[in-house]
Protein backbone atom coordinates (compact mmCIF):
# COMPACT_ATOMS: atom_id res chain seq x y z
CA UNK A 1 0.00 0.00 0.00
CA UNK A 2 1.55 3.75 -0.75
CA UNK A 3 1.68 5.41 2.37
CA UNK A 4 2.23 8.29 0.64
CA UNK A 5 -1.64 8.30 -0.44
CA UNK A 6 -3.06 5.19 0.64
CA UNK A 7 -7.00 4.71 -0.67
CA UNK A 8 -9.97 5.88 1.16
CA UNK A 9 -13.21 4.55 2.21
CA UNK A 10 -15.15 4.51 -1.59
CA UNK A 11 -18.10 2.01 -2.66
CA UNK A 12 -17.58 0.78 -5.81
CA UNK A 13 -20.63 0.77 -7.94
CA UNK A 14 -20.14 -1.42 -11.11
CA UNK A 15 -23.07 -1.30 -14.48
CA UNK A 16 -23.26 -3.84 -15.89
CA UNK A 17 -22.19 -6.48 -13.12
CA UNK A 18 -23.87 -9.52 -14.74
CA UNK A 19 -20.82 -9.51 -16.95
CA UNK A 20 -18.38 -11.85 -18.94
CA UNK A 21 -16.22 -8.83 -17.97
CA UNK A 22 -16.93 -7.98 -14.38
CA UNK A 23 -16.75 -11.83 -13.63
CA UNK A 24 -13.70 -12.40 -15.58
CA UNK A 25 -11.43 -9.56 -14.44
CA UNK A 26 -12.55 -6.57 -12.21
CA UNK A 27 -14.30 -9.04 -9.14
CA UNK A 28 -11.07 -11.06 -9.35
CA UNK A 29 -8.90 -8.21 -9.20
CA UNK A 30 -10.56 -6.31 -6.42
CA UNK A 31 -10.48 -9.65 -4.85
CA UNK A 32 -6.87 -9.97 -5.26
CA UNK A 33 -6.41 -6.35 -3.64
CA UNK A 34 -8.87 -7.58 -0.83
CA UNK A 35 -5.96 -10.19 -0.19
CA UNK A 36 -3.20 -8.15 -0.35
CA UNK A 37 -4.58 -5.78 1.72
CA UNK A 38 -4.68 -3.00 -0.42
CA UNK A 39 -8.52 -2.19 -0.39
CA UNK A 40 -9.55 0.19 2.18
CA UNK A 41 -10.76 -0.91 5.16
CA UNK A 42 -14.54 0.66 4.65
CA UNK A 43 -14.96 -0.92 1.57
CA UNK A 44 -17.89 -2.21 -0.57
CA UNK A 45 -19.32 -3.44 -4.18
CA UNK A 46 -22.57 -3.13 -5.74
CA UNK A 47 -22.89 -4.86 -8.97
CA UNK A 48 -26.02 -3.36 -10.83
CA UNK A 49 -27.48 -5.46 -13.65
CA UNK A 50 -31.10 -6.09 -15.11
CA UNK A 51 -30.42 -9.86 -14.39
CA UNK A 52 -32.65 -10.41 -11.38
CA UNK A 53 -30.75 -11.90 -8.09
CA UNK A 54 -30.22 -11.61 -4.68
CA UNK A 55 -26.95 -10.19 -2.90
CA UNK A 56 -26.35 -14.29 -2.01
CA UNK A 57 -27.22 -15.81 -5.58
CA UNK A 58 -24.89 -13.00 -7.30
CA UNK A 59 -21.87 -13.89 -5.06
CA UNK A 60 -22.69 -17.78 -5.85
CA UNK A 61 -23.00 -16.66 -9.71
CA UNK A 62 -19.61 -15.04 -9.18
CA UNK A 63 -17.70 -17.46 -7.27
CA UNK A 64 -19.01 -20.21 -9.53
CA UNK A 65 -17.50 -18.90 -12.65
CA UNK A 66 -13.52 -18.69 -11.10
CA UNK A 67 -13.56 -21.09 -8.50
CA UNK A 68 -9.88 -21.35 -8.22
CA UNK A 69 -9.69 -17.49 -8.02
CA UNK A 70 -10.95 -17.57 -5.12
CA UNK A 71 -9.96 -20.93 -3.36
CA UNK A 72 -9.30 -19.24 -0.19
CA UNK A 73 -12.82 -20.58 1.87
CA UNK A 74 -12.13 -17.29 4.43
CA UNK A 75 -10.96 -15.38 2.34
CA UNK A 76 -13.60 -15.28 0.02
CA UNK A 77 -16.44 -15.57 2.94
CA UNK A 78 -15.21 -12.10 3.96
CA UNK A 79 -14.76 -10.77 0.94
CA UNK A 80 -18.24 -11.73 0.04
CA UNK A 81 -19.48 -9.62 2.59
CA UNK A 82 -18.68 -6.41 1.03
CA UNK A 83 -20.27 -7.65 -2.18
CA UNK A 84 -24.02 -6.80 -3.30
CA UNK A 85 -25.94 -6.56 -5.63
CA UNK A 86 -29.07 -4.61 -7.51
CA UNK A 87 -31.67 -5.23 -9.83
CA UNK A 88 -32.25 -2.05 -12.68
CA UNK A 89 -31.73 -1.27 -16.01
CA UNK A 90 -29.50 1.99 -15.98
CA UNK A 91 -29.95 3.29 -19.33
CA UNK A 92 -33.64 3.76 -17.54
CA UNK A 93 -33.73 7.28 -15.81
CA UNK A 94 -36.93 5.73 -13.62
CA UNK A 95 -34.52 3.16 -12.38
CA UNK A 96 -32.27 5.33 -10.58
CA UNK A 97 -34.53 6.28 -7.39
CA UNK A 98 -34.14 2.70 -6.52
CA UNK A 99 -30.46 2.41 -7.40
CA UNK A 100 -29.68 5.55 -5.76
CA UNK A 101 -31.27 4.36 -2.48
CA UNK A 102 -29.16 1.12 -2.47
CA UNK A 103 -26.03 2.94 -2.68
CA UNK A 104 -27.19 4.73 0.42
CA UNK A 105 -27.97 1.87 2.34
CA UNK A 106 -24.61 0.22 1.36
CA UNK A 107 -22.67 3.17 2.10
CA UNK A 108 -24.37 3.48 5.80
CA UNK A 109 -23.61 -0.57 5.80
CA UNK A 110 -20.46 -0.39 5.23
CA UNK A 111 -19.18 3.10 6.51
CA UNK A 112 -17.98 4.29 2.94
CA UNK A 113 -19.45 7.59 3.13
CA UNK A 114 -19.71 9.79 -0.04
CA UNK A 115 -17.14 8.56 -1.95
CA UNK A 116 -18.32 6.23 -5.25
CA UNK A 117 -16.31 4.86 -8.09
CA UNK A 118 -19.00 4.45 -11.20
CA UNK A 119 -17.54 1.93 -13.39
CA UNK A 120 -19.16 1.10 -16.80
CA UNK A 121 -18.74 -2.52 -17.40
CA UNK A 122 -21.12 -2.77 -20.19
CA UNK A 123 -21.91 -2.24 -23.81
CA UNK A 124 -20.36 1.07 -25.57
CA UNK A 125 -24.11 1.78 -26.66
CA UNK A 126 -25.09 2.32 -22.74
CA UNK A 127 -22.30 4.63 -21.87
CA UNK A 128 -24.39 7.77 -22.96
CA UNK A 129 -27.56 6.88 -21.25
CA UNK A 130 -26.12 5.34 -18.11
CA UNK A 131 -23.65 9.05 -17.76
CA UNK A 132 -26.49 11.33 -18.32
CA UNK A 133 -28.65 9.35 -16.05
CA UNK A 134 -26.69 9.16 -13.05
CA UNK A 135 -25.92 13.06 -13.62
CA UNK A 136 -29.51 13.64 -13.79
CA UNK A 137 -30.02 11.31 -10.60
CA UNK A 138 -27.87 13.92 -8.95
CA UNK A 139 -25.13 10.92 -8.07
CA UNK A 140 -22.41 13.61 -8.85
CA UNK A 141 -22.30 15.95 -5.76
CA UNK A 142 -18.57 16.69 -5.39
CA UNK A 143 -18.14 16.52 -9.07
CA UNK A 144 -17.08 20.39 -8.93
CA UNK A 145 -14.40 20.64 -6.58
CA UNK A 146 -14.49 24.19 -6.37
CA UNK A 147 -17.74 24.17 -4.77
CA UNK A 148 -16.75 21.62 -2.32
CA UNK A 149 -17.69 21.95 1.73
CA UNK A 150 -15.19 19.75 2.74
CA UNK A 151 -11.99 21.98 1.18
CA UNK A 152 -9.11 19.47 2.76
CA UNK A 153 -10.54 16.18 2.40
CA UNK A 154 -13.85 16.43 0.05
CA UNK A 155 -15.54 13.50 -1.14
CA UNK A 156 -15.10 12.19 -4.24
CA UNK A 157 -17.38 10.61 -7.31
CA UNK A 158 -15.26 9.45 -9.91
CA UNK A 159 -16.05 7.40 -13.16
CA UNK A 160 -14.29 4.65 -15.03
CA UNK A 161 -14.79 3.72 -18.56
CA UNK A 162 -13.62 0.71 -20.57
CA UNK A 163 -12.93 0.84 -23.86
CA UNK A 164 -13.87 1.08 -26.67
CA UNK A 165 -13.76 5.27 -26.33
CA UNK A 166 -15.74 6.15 -30.07
CA UNK A 167 -15.62 4.28 -33.17
CA UNK A 168 -14.19 7.33 -34.75
CA UNK A 169 -13.08 10.54 -34.34
CA UNK A 170 -16.26 12.60 -34.08
CA UNK A 171 -17.71 9.97 -31.63
CA UNK A 172 -15.00 9.78 -29.50
CA UNK A 173 -15.51 14.04 -29.00
CA UNK A 174 -19.32 12.96 -28.17
CA UNK A 175 -18.43 10.69 -25.62
CA UNK A 176 -16.05 13.23 -24.03
CA UNK A 177 -18.18 16.17 -24.10
CA UNK A 178 -21.07 13.85 -22.40
CA UNK A 179 -18.80 12.72 -19.70
CA UNK A 180 -18.00 16.36 -19.27
CA UNK A 181 -21.23 17.24 -18.74
CA UNK A 182 -21.02 15.04 -15.93
CA UNK A 183 -17.60 14.90 -13.97
CA UNK A 184 -14.95 16.88 -14.13
CA UNK A 185 -11.72 15.81 -16.24
CA UNK A 186 -9.71 14.55 -13.02
CA UNK A 187 -12.90 12.20 -11.98
CA UNK A 188 -12.65 10.58 -15.08
CA UNK A 189 -10.94 7.24 -15.97
CA UNK A 190 -10.53 5.90 -19.41
CA UNK A 191 -9.16 2.48 -18.46
CA UNK A 192 -6.79 0.58 -20.49
CA UNK A 193 -5.63 -2.60 -19.40
CA UNK A 194 -2.29 -2.65 -21.83
CA UNK A 195 -1.30 0.49 -19.48
CA UNK A 196 -1.07 -1.59 -15.93
CA UNK A 197 1.02 -4.14 -17.29
CA UNK A 198 3.93 -4.15 -14.79
CA UNK A 199 6.35 -4.02 -18.33
CA UNK A 200 5.26 -0.97 -19.61
CA UNK A 201 5.47 0.98 -16.51
CA UNK A 202 8.83 0.01 -16.32
CA UNK A 203 9.72 1.66 -19.13
CA UNK A 204 9.81 4.84 -17.56
CA UNK A 205 12.06 3.06 -15.15
CA UNK A 206 14.27 2.01 -18.03
CA UNK A 207 14.17 4.89 -19.53
CA UNK A 208 14.69 7.75 -17.31
CA UNK A 209 16.42 5.75 -14.48
CA UNK A 210 19.29 4.75 -16.49
CA UNK A 211 22.02 7.06 -17.95
CA UNK A 212 23.27 3.66 -20.30
CA UNK A 213 20.03 3.74 -22.10
CA UNK A 214 18.70 7.04 -22.09
CA UNK A 215 21.01 9.05 -24.48
CA UNK A 216 20.50 6.24 -27.12
CA UNK A 217 17.12 6.21 -27.29
CA UNK A 218 16.60 8.80 -30.14
CA UNK A 219 17.43 8.91 -33.98
CA UNK A 220 20.61 9.39 -33.59
CA UNK A 221 21.39 5.64 -32.60
CA UNK A 222 17.80 3.74 -33.56
CA UNK A 223 17.04 2.66 -37.20
CA UNK A 224 13.26 1.60 -36.01
CA UNK A 225 11.38 0.46 -33.22
CA UNK A 226 8.67 -2.15 -33.56
CA UNK A 227 5.24 -2.46 -31.09
CA UNK A 228 3.71 -5.98 -31.37
CA UNK A 229 0.66 -7.86 -30.14
CA UNK A 230 -0.54 -10.63 -31.20
CA UNK A 231 -2.62 -13.61 -30.02
CA UNK A 232 -3.02 -17.22 -30.60
CA UNK A 233 -6.75 -17.25 -30.39
CA UNK A 234 -9.93 -15.90 -32.90
CA UNK A 235 -12.67 -13.91 -32.27
CA UNK A 236 -14.34 -16.81 -30.83
CA UNK A 237 -17.80 -16.43 -29.67
CA UNK A 238 -17.55 -12.39 -29.70
CA UNK A 239 -17.99 -12.75 -34.09
CA UNK A 240 -21.18 -10.18 -33.76
CA UNK A 241 -19.43 -7.51 -31.86
CA UNK A 242 -15.81 -7.81 -33.71
CA UNK A 243 -17.91 -7.72 -37.05
CA UNK A 244 -19.58 -4.31 -35.81
CA UNK A 245 -18.48 -1.09 -35.93
CA UNK A 246 -15.68 -1.01 -33.08
CA UNK A 247 -14.56 -4.33 -33.92
CA UNK A 248 -11.22 -5.18 -35.81
CA UNK A 249 -7.67 -5.14 -35.44
CA UNK A 250 -6.83 -1.39 -35.95
CA UNK A 251 -10.21 -0.17 -33.62
CA UNK A 252 -9.47 -2.31 -31.14
CA UNK A 253 -5.75 -2.53 -30.49
CA UNK A 254 -4.08 -0.95 -32.07
CA UNK A 255 -5.93 2.89 -32.09
CA UNK A 256 -6.74 1.43 -28.50
CA UNK A 257 -3.11 -0.12 -26.66
CA UNK A 258 -0.61 0.33 -29.25
CA UNK A 259 -0.50 3.82 -29.85
CA UNK A 260 -0.75 3.88 -25.71
CA UNK A 261 2.19 1.67 -25.53
CA UNK A 262 4.14 4.06 -28.14
CA UNK A 263 3.66 7.04 -26.52
CA UNK A 264 4.77 5.42 -23.15
CA UNK A 265 7.91 4.33 -24.44
CA UNK A 266 8.43 7.52 -26.91
CA UNK A 267 7.99 10.54 -24.47
CA UNK A 268 9.76 12.88 -23.22
CA UNK A 269 11.09 12.93 -19.59
CA UNK A 270 8.22 14.31 -17.20
CA UNK A 271 9.43 16.82 -14.46
CA UNK A 272 8.13 14.45 -11.68
CA UNK A 273 6.02 10.95 -11.89
CA UNK A 274 2.62 13.04 -10.70
CA UNK A 275 -0.50 11.76 -13.78
CA UNK A 276 -0.22 15.33 -14.65
CA UNK A 277 3.41 15.71 -15.55
CA UNK A 278 3.35 12.28 -17.35
CA UNK A 279 0.33 12.45 -19.02
CA UNK A 280 1.14 16.45 -20.47
CA UNK A 281 3.85 14.85 -21.80
CA UNK A 282 2.02 11.64 -23.75
CA UNK A 283 0.05 14.37 -25.26
CA UNK A 284 2.73 15.70 -26.96
CA UNK A 285 3.56 12.43 -28.28
CA UNK A 286 -0.40 11.82 -29.71
CA UNK A 287 -0.13 15.53 -31.08
CA UNK A 288 3.13 14.69 -32.97
CA UNK A 289 2.35 11.73 -34.57
CA UNK A 290 1.79 12.01 -38.19
CA UNK A 291 -1.74 11.60 -39.84
CA UNK A 292 -1.39 9.86 -43.20
CA UNK A 293 -2.93 11.27 -45.75
CA UNK A 294 -5.88 9.01 -47.84
CA UNK A 295 -3.39 8.48 -50.93
CA UNK A 296 -0.96 7.94 -48.65
CA UNK A 297 -1.82 4.71 -47.02
CA UNK A 298 -1.80 1.78 -49.13
CA UNK A 299 2.08 2.41 -48.81
CA UNK A 300 2.08 2.30 -44.82
CA UNK A 301 -0.82 0.27 -43.63
CA UNK A 302 -1.61 -3.94 -44.16
CA UNK A 303 -4.84 -5.45 -43.39
CA UNK A 304 -4.84 -8.99 -42.86
CA UNK A 305 -7.97 -11.88 -42.03
CA UNK A 306 -7.23 -14.93 -41.18
CA UNK A 307 -8.39 -17.99 -43.13
CA UNK A 308 -8.54 -21.69 -41.53
CA UNK A 309 -5.47 -22.96 -39.67
CA UNK A 310 -3.89 -25.42 -37.15
CA UNK A 311 -2.17 -24.29 -34.16
CA UNK A 312 -0.72 -27.30 -32.66
CA UNK A 313 -3.50 -29.78 -32.03
CA UNK A 314 -6.23 -27.06 -32.64
CA UNK A 315 -7.96 -26.33 -35.62
CA UNK A 316 -8.81 -23.11 -35.66
CA UNK A 317 -12.42 -21.95 -38.14
CA UNK A 318 -11.91 -19.33 -40.86
CA UNK A 319 -13.08 -15.93 -39.13
CA UNK A 320 -15.70 -15.57 -41.94
CA UNK A 321 -17.26 -19.16 -40.59
CA UNK A 322 -17.74 -17.80 -37.02
CA UNK A 323 -21.04 -17.09 -35.73
CA UNK A 324 -22.21 -13.69 -36.18
CA UNK A 325 -20.12 -12.90 -39.08
CA UNK A 326 -20.61 -11.69 -42.12
CA UNK A 327 -19.60 -14.26 -45.19
CA UNK A 328 -18.22 -11.06 -47.21
CA UNK A 329 -16.33 -9.51 -44.14
CA UNK A 330 -13.56 -7.03 -44.81
CA UNK A 331 -13.15 -6.22 -40.97
CA UNK A 332 -9.32 -6.30 -40.40
CA UNK A 333 -8.55 -9.14 -37.51
CA UNK A 334 -4.53 -8.28 -38.04
CA UNK A 335 -2.97 -4.86 -39.02
CA UNK A 336 0.45 -3.33 -39.24
CA UNK A 337 0.89 0.14 -40.11
CA UNK A 338 4.09 2.53 -40.38
CA UNK A 339 4.04 5.51 -38.44
CA UNK A 340 6.12 8.26 -37.74
CA UNK A 341 6.50 10.80 -34.42
CA UNK A 342 7.87 14.53 -35.45
CA UNK A 343 9.99 15.88 -32.54
CA UNK A 344 13.60 16.25 -32.32
CA UNK A 345 13.76 12.78 -30.66
CA UNK A 346 12.13 11.09 -33.38
CA UNK A 347 12.27 12.79 -36.65
CA UNK A 348 12.78 10.14 -39.74
CA UNK A 349 12.34 6.92 -37.51
CA UNK A 350 9.68 4.80 -38.12
CA UNK A 351 7.60 3.08 -35.80
CA UNK A 352 6.05 -0.07 -36.96
CA UNK A 353 2.85 -1.41 -35.14
CA UNK A 354 1.36 -4.67 -35.96
CA UNK A 355 -1.65 -6.78 -34.22
CA UNK A 356 -3.68 -10.02 -35.08
CA UNK A 357 -5.61 -12.57 -34.15
CA UNK A 358 -5.28 -16.35 -34.38
CA UNK A 359 -1.74 -16.09 -34.84
CA UNK A 360 1.72 -18.32 -33.87
CA UNK A 361 2.52 -16.95 -30.26
CA UNK A 362 0.97 -14.80 -27.84
CA UNK A 363 2.63 -12.21 -27.31
CA UNK A 364 3.31 -7.98 -26.52
CA UNK A 365 7.26 -7.00 -27.65
CA UNK A 366 8.18 -3.84 -28.31
CA UNK A 367 11.67 -4.02 -30.13
CA UNK A 368 14.02 -1.54 -30.75
CA UNK A 369 16.59 -2.04 -33.78
CA UNK A 370 20.10 -0.20 -33.40
CA UNK A 371 21.72 1.37 -36.16
CA UNK A 372 25.02 -0.17 -37.69
CA UNK A 373 28.37 0.60 -36.39
CA UNK A 374 29.47 3.77 -38.95
CA UNK A 375 33.29 2.42 -38.95
CA UNK A 376 34.52 -0.10 -41.97
CA UNK A 377 36.29 -2.48 -39.93
CA UNK A 378 32.54 -4.26 -39.35
CA UNK A 379 31.03 -3.09 -42.69
CA UNK A 380 30.83 -6.72 -43.31
CA UNK A 381 29.75 -7.78 -40.43
CA UNK A 382 27.01 -5.36 -40.59
CA UNK A 383 25.11 -7.20 -43.63
CA UNK A 384 25.83 -10.60 -42.19
CA UNK A 385 24.14 -10.17 -38.41
CA UNK A 386 21.11 -9.01 -37.10
CA UNK A 387 20.80 -5.34 -35.92
CA UNK A 388 21.65 -4.27 -31.98
CA UNK A 389 18.53 -4.86 -30.02
CA UNK A 390 16.51 -4.37 -27.07
CA UNK A 391 13.40 -6.74 -26.95
CA UNK A 392 10.57 -5.60 -23.94
CA UNK A 393 8.39 -8.92 -23.46
CA UNK A 394 5.43 -6.86 -22.32
CA UNK A 395 3.58 -10.02 -21.74
CA UNK A 396 3.59 -12.92 -21.44
CA UNK A 397 7.36 -13.65 -19.53
CA UNK A 398 7.37 -10.42 -18.67
CA UNK A 399 11.17 -9.23 -19.14
CA UNK A 400 14.12 -7.23 -21.29
CA UNK A 401 16.69 -9.04 -23.18
CA UNK A 402 19.75 -7.02 -24.87
CA UNK A 403 21.36 -8.72 -28.12
CA UNK A 404 24.56 -7.89 -29.19
CA UNK A 405 27.96 -8.66 -30.88
CA UNK A 406 30.43 -11.13 -29.22
CA UNK A 407 33.74 -12.73 -30.48
CA UNK A 408 33.65 -16.54 -30.06
CA UNK A 409 36.09 -17.67 -27.91
CA UNK A 410 39.43 -19.42 -29.69
CA UNK A 411 41.36 -18.66 -33.05
CA UNK A 412 40.12 -16.05 -35.73
CA UNK A 413 37.95 -13.16 -35.53
CA UNK A 414 34.68 -15.43 -35.43
CA UNK A 415 31.79 -13.38 -34.30
CA UNK A 416 28.32 -14.15 -33.13
CA UNK A 417 25.07 -12.86 -31.36
CA UNK A 418 24.92 -12.80 -27.74
CA UNK A 419 22.10 -12.29 -25.28
CA UNK A 420 21.54 -10.91 -21.68
CA UNK A 421 18.22 -11.53 -20.76
CA UNK A 422 16.20 -9.49 -17.16
CA UNK A 423 13.44 -12.07 -16.26
CA UNK A 424 11.03 -10.14 -14.05
CA UNK A 425 9.72 -13.21 -12.13
CA UNK A 426 13.01 -14.53 -11.73
CA UNK A 427 14.87 -11.54 -10.65
CA UNK A 428 12.21 -10.60 -8.00
CA UNK A 429 10.56 -13.80 -7.18
CA UNK A 430 7.37 -12.04 -7.29
CA UNK A 431 4.54 -12.16 -10.14
CA UNK A 432 3.34 -8.88 -11.51
CA UNK A 433 -0.45 -8.01 -10.58
CA UNK A 434 -2.72 -8.52 -12.82
CA UNK A 435 -3.38 -5.46 -14.92
CA UNK A 436 -6.66 -4.41 -13.75
CA UNK A 437 -5.39 -4.76 -10.16
CA UNK A 438 -2.86 -2.24 -10.68
CA UNK A 439 -5.76 0.10 -12.36
CA UNK A 440 -8.40 -0.23 -9.71
CA UNK A 441 -5.99 0.69 -7.25
CA UNK A 442 -4.61 3.61 -8.64
CA UNK A 443 -8.05 4.41 -9.67
CA UNK A 444 -9.22 4.21 -5.37
CA UNK A 445 -5.95 6.30 -4.92
CA UNK A 446 -6.95 8.91 -7.10
CA UNK A 447 -4.24 8.49 -9.20
CA UNK A 448 -4.49 8.97 -13.06
CA UNK A 449 -1.10 8.42 -13.98
CA UNK A 450 -2.51 5.19 -15.84
CA UNK A 451 -5.45 6.33 -17.08
CA UNK A 452 -6.17 7.78 -20.45
CA UNK A 453 -6.42 11.86 -21.18
CA UNK A 454 -9.51 12.96 -23.36
CA UNK A 455 -6.76 14.67 -25.50
CA UNK A 456 -5.27 11.15 -25.98
CA UNK A 457 -8.51 9.45 -27.32
CA UNK A 458 -8.98 11.95 -29.48
CA UNK A 459 -5.48 12.16 -30.97
CA UNK A 460 -5.30 8.56 -31.68
CA UNK A 461 -8.50 7.96 -33.58
CA UNK A 462 -7.20 10.86 -35.74
CA UNK A 463 -3.99 9.06 -36.02
CA UNK A 464 -5.90 5.97 -37.69
CA UNK A 465 -8.58 7.16 -39.12
CA UNK A 466 -7.39 8.05 -42.72
CA UNK A 467 -6.56 4.36 -42.97
CA UNK A 468 -10.06 3.50 -42.23
CA UNK A 469 -11.44 5.51 -44.14
CA UNK A 470 -9.01 3.54 -47.39
CA UNK A 471 -9.98 0.43 -46.46
CA UNK A 472 -14.08 1.12 -45.93
CA UNK A 473 -13.67 2.44 -49.45
CA UNK A 474 -11.81 0.02 -50.70
CA UNK A 475 -13.24 -3.55 -49.93
CA UNK A 476 -10.08 -5.80 -50.42
CA UNK A 477 -10.60 -8.95 -52.54
CA UNK A 478 -8.22 -11.25 -52.00
CA UNK A 479 -9.73 -11.78 -47.51
CA UNK A 480 -8.88 -14.24 -45.98
CA UNK A 481 -4.88 -13.86 -46.50
CA UNK A 482 -3.10 -15.83 -43.79
CA UNK A 483 -3.68 -18.99 -42.79
CA UNK A 484 -4.66 -19.29 -38.63
CA UNK A 485 -1.44 -20.26 -36.96
CA UNK A 486 1.14 -18.11 -39.12
CA UNK A 487 2.35 -14.66 -38.23
CA UNK A 488 0.11 -12.77 -40.41
CA UNK A 489 -0.37 -11.79 -44.45
CA UNK A 490 2.69 -11.80 -47.20
CA UNK A 491 1.79 -7.90 -47.47
CA UNK A 492 2.73 -7.46 -43.92
CA UNK A 493 6.65 -8.56 -44.57
CA UNK A 494 6.81 -6.32 -47.89
CA UNK A 495 5.83 -3.79 -45.71
CA UNK A 496 9.08 -3.77 -43.99
CA UNK A 497 11.33 -5.37 -46.77
CA UNK A 498 10.70 -2.39 -48.80
CA UNK A 499 12.95 -0.52 -46.58
CA UNK A 500 15.12 -3.42 -45.91
CA UNK A 501 13.68 -4.62 -42.41
CA UNK A 502 11.79 -7.75 -41.31
CA UNK A 503 9.27 -8.55 -38.49
CA UNK A 504 11.10 -9.50 -34.87
CA UNK A 505 8.93 -12.08 -34.87
CA UNK A 506 8.69 -14.15 -30.77
CA UNK A 507 10.06 -17.05 -30.68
Amino acid sequence: MDSQNPPRQCLMVIFGASGDLTKRKLIPALFDLYARGQLPEKFAILGVSRTAFTDNEYRQKVHEFSPQTYADKEQWKSFADHLHYHAGDSTKLEAFAGIKQHISQVAEAHGTGENVVYYLSMAPQFFEPTILNIGASEMVTEGRRYCSINREKPPWQRIVVEKPFGSDPASAAHLNDVLASVFDEEEIYRIDHYLGKELVQNLMVLRFANTIFEPIWNRSYLDHVQITASETVGVESRGAYYDGPTGGAMRDMVQSHLLQVLAVMAMEPPVSLDAEDVRTEKIKIFKAMRVPSYDEVPELAVRGQYGAGQLGDQAIESYRETQGVNPQSQTDTYTAMRMFVDTWRWGGVPFYLRSGKAMTKKSTQIVLYFKPTPHVLFRQLAHQHKANQIVINVQPDEGIRIRFEGKVPGHGMHVKDVEMEFDYEQQWNAKPPDGYATLLYDCIRGDQTLFKHRDEIECAWKAVQPVLDYWKANPQEDLPNYAAGTWGPEAADSLLAQDNRYWHNPE
